[in-house]
């Protein structure tokens, strides 16, 4: 081997283990730096971790006030819309009775009202009073079913009729917004029921 060669390998040799050293120093001075890093994290954490503590409780109490607030917001929007949709169907089924008037399905409707109020007051003595508009259909009915009834009117437009005992002691709405208030538990469930389905 010539001394050149020799001269490059010594090189070589220093270079390399130069090298090695300034990498084996950069690790450990790397590791150093992350272990100095890490001790002075836990000390910042375990200084302030009853701060942290606070705060994550109070970013919970905070969640779950803004969950609760959406969800009591949500029940109010479908309270709303089932109110909403609840005020359609009785005011659809109004004007379709409404509309009715004048028909024999109209009369059948007076005189199922008529019947179902003499069935709770057990008499057959009574007074009726209907709005003007049914005032003929009323007296036919009484005619029909044998009833001894004085028939007042209103210049209210009552569906049905309000049927009292004779002595007033019994009283009877048998109108159809009384039949609609009396089911309107049954109707919202429905409504509620088929909005879910649908």
């Amino acid at each position: 081997m010539s001394e050149q060669e020799l001269t490059e390998r010594l090189i070589n040799g220093i270079i390399t283990r130069l090298e090695s050293e300034i990498n084996e120093w950069s690790n450990n001075a790397r590791l150093r730096a992350e272990a100095e890093l890490l001790d002075g994290v836990k000390a910042i954490i375990n200084k302030y971790s009853s701060a942290l503590e606070n705060i994550d409780k109070e970013l919970n109490m905070e969640r779950e006030y803004r969950l609760y607030d959406e969800m009591m917001k949500e029940k109010k929007e479908k309270l709303e819309i089932l109110e909403g949709a609840y005020d359609e169907v009785v005011r659809r089924i109004k004007d379709r009775i409404k509309s009715m008037r004048g028909t024999n399905d109209y009369k059948r409707f007076l005189k199922n009202s008529i019947l179902w109020a003499v069935s709770i007051i057990g008499s057959r003595e009574l007074m009726i009073m209907v709005s003007k508009a049914d005032e003929d259909v009323t007296r036919e009915l009484i005619s029909e079913l044998g009833l001894n009834a004085v028939v007042n009117t209103t210049n209210e437009d009552i569906l049905g009729a309000v049927v009292s005992s004779m002595d007033g002691s019994v009283r009877v709405d048998a109108t159809l917004d009384s039949r609609l208030g009396l089911m309107e538990h049954q109707i919202k469930t429905l409504l509620a029921r088929l909005a879910l389905s649908g």
